[in-house]
């Protein structure tokens, strides 16, 4: 084994807890995502705007969300921030309902 490997090796302690740290700074950043209004406020939109986004099938269960009861849908922050992205490029075709 090569001496350069070794002298890797021994930063890997380091190279960890810069990793922990980073995470902890990413939480402060981007708070949770999981509730309606959670989601609702990181979209700059209305709770009922996302109600909109599920029954025009924009938000789909099973992908964006699931459903803890009948009444509680818990949103999945990965896909609700690929969402945001699409959103954001116009990728989604809002209808407009009144």
């Amino acid at each position: 084994m090569e001496l350069g490997v070794l002298k890797n090796l021994e930063l890997l302690p380091e190279i960890l807890e810069m990793q922990k740290k980073n995470a902890e700074r990413l939480a402060r950043l981007i708070p949770p995502i999981t509730t309606k209004e959670e989601v609702a406020r990181l979209l700059h939109v209305t709770p009922r705007t996302i109600n909109n986004y599920i029954s025009q099938g924009y938000l789909k269960e099973g992908y964006h969300f699931k459903r803890k009861n009948a009444k509680v849908l818990v949103f999945i922050e990965d896909a609700i921030l690929d969402f945001r992205d699409e959103l954001s490029k116009g990728m989604v075709n809002e209808k407009v309902t009144v």
